[in-house]
């Protein structure tokens, strides 16, 4: 996801400052005679009981976050690839039978499609161009198949492939069905519109189909579809069915899914990358360290939005096929495929019963579980697995024996692919042999995987989970697991060393990040509260959280994924890794530090420190604070996506959302804009005059809940502000009349009789008046994109043309689009999202008060009885009948005076006054990126 240029073809970019180009980050126990898991950490069999898990692990009180419960985020799916192509494949199929008479083609096989096309060339058919179109996604996914690590399968599907080829060459050459005008036209203007801007870099380079030399990608489209006629292929001894062939995409699918996630793997390590370069440039300008914030935040969320859509790819897959319900099953079923034929040949020979080659892939890859668990983890079915398998396909005794040697062998398969501990000192003879005999090394299973393979292998990190979830079953909830220090590498773990990711980072992730959460997800934040969009801001703690819970099950996907997307994050930033921890929680710690000095302003107000509402919301955000608590480790809460992730949800929920309800929650938000914009309107204040004030008026400047519709004008001041009040528009514009007598009468008089007599007229309307919230998805685009999942609008300025026809409707198209679309608006909102909005309204809040005893109100606040349940009421009156009233309708606003006091003149004056004292560190968490031509 390496953004790239923001311009077109003109070169000119927007570079952020301190980044040395435009890019920003975006494009596009185990064995006997080995160790176990389990004995590397106190807490579980096999070490001693770990210490009690200190109390200091929460503090504060809880908070009711019941209140804070939203509507559900938007769920608008699209379609995934596995779908997508199998019904593009099966229409296809549908079309090509149902046109050719049954007497021509024959039965329902492969090669009956060749006959089917060489019967259409000959009648000369006309074709509709969506056969063409299926028929186009079918070979390009297949032919991406092909190329992958596994060849594409067995022979039937190979041979499907060059049938599907000979197809498109002759369909291809056929007279298309014209499209109706409206939709030509339609098609024109996207054309035209598409090409506007082709000269635009795709952010999500890793995920683009195409690659980057013009010329590759031409011999790339002739080679899957040619445009000279191919040689028939000849007829298989045995025919295939269609049917059949479909139902047996099991592995082409495994493919694809290992294929997607190895590109979305890719995009994290691209994130990554990009701020250790934006570090570099930022230190060598000068630039101040919480500058990188802005990154952490922008790669999170995309890692984020990633592993969600992973859940998503994760469901679909099981959807379409029942028995890939584990990674040891998706994996038998690829890389077992010459075991899974000599038990299948076992099968036929000793067992009374049929099983089809699912069955036996199924079993195997249960089997392959058995060693990815701990030798002693008693829900290892390594004793039972083969005995029931037997009985279950009443298999003899000689088979049974076969297939025990069989299950024995997948030991020293797993154990050369995936060691771990000292198994990989033990083992390095029998790895120097088999490198020898085959050619392959360990973690060679996904070689042409870059991300999840290789050095990076997943299925490494999949046996590390699987292995350590025995460990936290077998730990006491109120026990710590206090890791053996060594067993899996170097100890202590240092920073700057790592190269790849086993064997590197075992020794960080098991002895410090794995038993650090189990005590956040057992007894911290995550352990006693459901956090309010928790899963739309950080499923990577939500999956963290479901594994601690669930550790006896067999890892899943989605799991693995996440953390390896940690440790993937990791290894890109290994060589700052310890300076991302030191900014990250030096931003965390500031911005609660801020939280604090908010809270100790309301406490100087009583009338502020006795609100219901600013308590409740205060004790929401403050909580939060327990998400960064020193006693976990700081490695294990501030690596770079932990911190990002943490750093997010204090940003959007904390900050944003929360912030939002803290802001306005005594009206001191609307009132303060409301007589900052009479006081420019009247010409008293000046644009610049108050930087702060204009940077708080420019972002709520839109918000519906602050203005109810386009700014008010001189006159509509007082009416407007009622409105925005709650009260209801009659009553409103009865207090703005009264408001204009008030003024138009009064203007000699220095003192009204009884000012706040007039507000009893309106006791009903005040007890049932209706307040409009500030909304966070009103003043930021991306909490619309990540908390309200809203990607209504979405527009992609990164792909090609080209790019788009191939990807549009796919999954990885989609996620690439939404994501650039997202760390866009992260990019536009950054003085937004460094705005501390707890703060801010405590600040407000404070500049209301001491603007009540500036005027001199507090006397008749306190006397009026209207102002015994609520003071803000009463001052909110006063407010706009009077200093609102006379920016209303005064001859001379400047001058006009309530009580002996020139309500404007020292209104302006104190605004100034008060806020050119307040400094911007207090109102800023992190130094939001200055952008520069």
């Amino acid at each position: 996801m390496a953004r790239g240029k923001k311009g077109r073809s003109s070169n000119k970019t927007k570079k952020k400052k301190g980044s040395s180009n435009g890019n920003g980050g975006r494009s596009g126990n185990t064995t006997n005679g080995g160790g176990s898991a389990s004995a590397s950490a106190q807490g579980g069999r096999g070490g001693g009981v770990g210490p009690r898990i200190p109390s200091n692990v929460l503090q504060g009180k809880s908070p009711n976050f019941k209140e804070f419960d939203k509507a559900k985020a938007l769920q608008e799916n699209y379609p995934t690839v596995y779908s997508r192509y199998k019904k593009a494949t099966n229409r296809f199929i549908q079309y090509m039978m149902g046109k050719c008479p049954e007497e021509i083609r024959g039965a329902r096989t492969v090669d009956a499609l060749c006959t089917a096309a060489d019967w259409m060339e000959g009648q000369k058919h006309i074709l509709p161009r969506s056969v063409l179109q299926d028929l186009k996604l079918a070979i390009r996914i297949r032919s991406r198949v092909a190329k992958s690590m596994y060849g594409g399968g067995d022979s039937g599907h190979k041979h499907f492939n060059l049938v599907l080829t000979y197809c498109w060459t002759v369909l291809n050459r056929l007279p298309k069905e014209e499209a109706a005008p409206a939709i030509a036209a339609a098609e024109v203007a996207q054309t035209a519109e598409e090409g506007e801007r082709e000269e635009q870099e795709n952010r999500f380079a890793a995920l683009g189909e195409l690659g980057d030399d013009e010329e590759d990608e031409v011999m790339e489209e002739e080679e899957i579809f040619p445009s000279s006629p191919v040689p028939r292929p000849e007829h298989t001894p045995e025919p295939i069915s269609l049917d059949d062939l479909m139902k047996a995409d099991d592995r082409i699918d495994a493919i694809l899914f290992l294929d997607s996630l190895d590109e979305l793997m890719g995009c994290v390590s691209q994130q990554y990358k990009a701020i250790i370069a934006n570090y570099n440039s930022n230190r060598r300008q000068g630039v101040p360290p919480s500058a990188l914030v802005e990154m952490f935040l922008e790669a999170s969320v995309a890692t984020n939005m990633i592993i969600q859509k992973v859940q998503q790819l994760e469901m679909d897959l099981q959807l379409q096929h029942e028995h890939l319900t584990t990674p040891y099953r998706l994996l038998a079923t690829l890389v077992l495929p010459d075991i899974t034929r000599h038990v299948m040949e076992v099968l036929r020979e000793h067992a009374s019963k049929h099983c089809d080659e699912r069955a036996a892939s199924c079993f195997l890859g249960d089997s392959m579980e058995c060693y990815f668990r701990n030798l002693s983890d008693d829900l290892n079915r390594k004793d039972v697995i083969v005995q029931e398998f037997c009985t279950k396909q009443g298999v003899n005794e000689a088979g049974t024996a076969e297939l025990q040697k069989v299950f024995e062998g997948l030991h020293h398969v797993v154990s050369l692919e995936v060691p771990i501990g000292a198994e990989i000192s033990m083992n390095s003879g029998i790895a120097s042999l088999y490198r020898r005999v085959s050619g392959l090394s360990s973690h060679s299973w996904l070689p042409k995987c870059h991300f999840i393979g290789g050095d990076r292998s997943i299925d490494h990190t999949i046996r590390l989970l699987q292995t350590f979830g025995d460990v936290v079953r077998n730990t006491p909830q109120d026990r710590q697991i206090v890791a053996k220090r060594g067993f899996f590498g170097p100890s202590p773990w240092r920073s700057g060393r790592s190269r790849k990711i086993h064997n590197d980072l075992d020794e960080l992730l098991m002895s410090d990040i794995l038993p650090a959460w189990v005590v956040m997800c057992r007894k911290g934040i995550l352990g006693t509260s459901k956090l309010p969009r928790e899963n739309e801001i950080c499923p990577l703690l939500v999956q963290l959280r479901a594994y601690v819970e669930n550790p006896g099950k067999p890892i899943d996907w989605s799991t693995s994924f996440a953390v390896h997307a940690l440790l993937t994050a990791i290894l890109e930033t290994d060589g700052i890794f310890d300076s991302i921890i030191n900014i990250s929680k030096e931003v965390f710690d500031n911005y609660f530090e801020q939280v604090k000095h908010a809270a100790k302003i309301a406490q100087r107000e009583k009338d502020t420190h006795t609100s219901r509402a600013s308590a409740h919301n205060m004790i929401a955000i403050s909580f939060l604070e327990n998400l960064g608590l020193d006693v976990f480790g700081q490695r294990a809460i501030w690596n770079p996506l932990c911190g990002g992730t943490i750093l997010s949800y204090v940003c959007y929920f904390g900050n944003l959302e929360g912030g939002c309800a803290l802001v306005d929650c005594r009206s001191q938000l609307r009132i303060t804009l409301h007589l900052f914009h009479a006081l420019r309107v009247n010409g008293i204040l000046a644009k610049g005059q108050i930087p702060f004030l204009d940077m708080l008026f420019d972002v709520f400047r839109s918000s519906r809940a602050v203005w109810e519709g386009s700014l008010p004008k001189k006159g509509e001041f007082a009416q407007r502000f009622w409105i925005c009040f709650g009260i209801n528009p009659s009553d409103a514009k009865l207090l703005s009349q009264m408001a204009r007598h008030n003024v138009q009468n009064n203007s000699r008089r220095s003192r009204l009789s009884s000012p706040l007599e007039e507000i009893e007229e309106f006791e009903q309307s005040f007890r049932t008046r209706q307040l409009r919230p500030i909304e966070p998805s009103a003043i930021s685009k991306s909490f619309r994109r990540i908390c309200d999942r809203d990607f209504r609008g979405v527009q992609d300025n990164y792909h090609t043309p080209e790019q788009r026809r191939k990807n549009k409707g796919s999954e990885i198209y989609e996620v690439t689009v939404r994501v650039n679309d997202t760390l866009d608006a992260i990019d536009e909102e950054q003085s937004v999202l460094a705005f501390n909005f707890v703060q801010c309204g405590a600040q407000m809040e404070q500049f209301l008060c001491s603007l009540g005893r500036v005027l001199q109100w507090d006397p008749i606040l306190s006397q009026a009885s209207v102002c015994r349940q609520d003071k803000r009421q009463g001052f909110a009156f006063l407010f706009a009948q009077f200093l609102l009233g006379t920016l209303d309708y005064a001859e001379d606003p400047f001058a006009f005076e309530f009580m002996d006091v020139p309500l404007a003149q020292v209104s302006a004056m104190f605004l100034e006054t008060y806020f050119s004292k307040v400094s911007p560190e207090l109102l800023r968490w992190f130094v939001p990126v200055a952008f520069e031509d």
